[in-house]
C-alpha cells in the first residue's frame, strides 16, 4: 500500500467502467532522503513510458513491514505497467539512484483498481489486507459507496483493489482497501464508525470478507 499526493484519482465518483492498475515496488533503502531527491526524474521517465502518476510512502506500522518503502505507479493497463518497470531498469537514472541510496527491491506487485472514491492524496494512508469471495465490480462499487458515506468524515480517499500478481500473499489476502487522510485520529474514528455500520457489515458478510491485517504509512513523495 501507499499514500499519495498525486491527483490522478481526484474526485473520482466511480471507476466501474474505467479499469486502471497500480504497480508497486516495495524496497529497503539506506538513504531515504537520497531516494526521494532522485524521484522526480524517475517520475518523469515513468510518465514518458505511460504511467499517469507516481507516489511513495514509508510503512510506519505494519509488523515486519515497518520501515519498508513502497513506490507506486498508476497505469492504464497491464502492458503499460510491465513496460514502466522494463523501461526504468534500462536507464542509468534508475540504476544509479538505487546504488546511491542503497535501495534494494523486496517485491513487486500489480493491482487492479475496482472502485474508488475521493482522491489519492494525504499525509498518511492505511492499507487493509482482505480475504473474501469474488464479487462483481458493480456490487463492489456500490459497497465502496456505502463505506465512503462513513469514511469521508476522516479520509480524503478510498480505493478497493484486487491483486493481479503479488506472489504467495494474494492467496491469503487477495484484496486491498486503501485509504488516504491528513489526520490519522479522524481516519480511525471514521473507520470504527464504518465497521459498526449495519449496512457495511451486511456487505462484508455477503462477500465473506475478513480483514487480515492493517498497515499505516506516511507519505514521502
Amino acid at each position: 500500500m501507499t499514500v499519495a499526493r498525486g491527483r490522478v484519482g481526484s474526485c473520482i465518483e466511480s471507476q466501474v467502467d474505467q479499469m486502471s492498475f497500480i504497480t508497486a515496488a516495495t524496497v529497503t533503502t539506506a538513504d531515504l532522503g537520497e531516494l526521494i531527491s532522485g524521484s522526480p526524474k524517475i517520475k518523469e521517465i515513468a510518465m514518458g513510458l505511460g504511467a499517469t502518476d507516481m507516489r511513495a510512502s514509508q510503512m510506519v506500522m505494519g509488523g515486519d513491514q515497518a520501515g519498508l518503502v513502497q513506490v507506486q505507479f498508476d497505469c492504464p493497463d497491464v502492458n503499460t505497467a510491465l513496460g514502466v518497470w522494463e523501461g526504468l531498469y534500462q536507464t542509468s537514472e534508475q540504476t544509479d539512484l538505487m546504488k546511491r541510496s542503497g535501495t534494494q527491491l523486496v517485491r513487486r506487485s500489480l493491482l487492479r483498481v475496482v472502485a474508488e472514491r475521493g482522491e489519492r492524496s494525504g499525509a498518511w494512508g492505511t492499507g487493509l489486507l482482505i480475504a473474501g469471495d469474488s464479487v462483481d465490480d458493480a456490487t463492489t462499487d456500490s459497497n465502496i459507496g456505502d463505506a465512503w458515506a462513513n469514511m469521508s468524515a476522516g479520509a480524503t480517499g478510498l480505493l478497493f483493489a484486487e491483486t493481479v500478481a503479488a506472489g504467495a500473499t494474494q492467496n491469503v489476502a487477495p484484496y486491498y482497501a486503501l485509504t488516504w487522510c491528513d489526520d490519522m485520529n479522524l481516519m480511525m474514528q471514521a473507520s470504527a464508525a464504518n465497521m459498526a455500520d449495519p449496512k457495511v457489515q451486511a456487505n462484508m458478510t455477503a462477500a465473506n470478507a475478513t480483514v487480515m491485517g492493517r498497515i499505516i504509512a506516511k507519505t514521502v513523495l
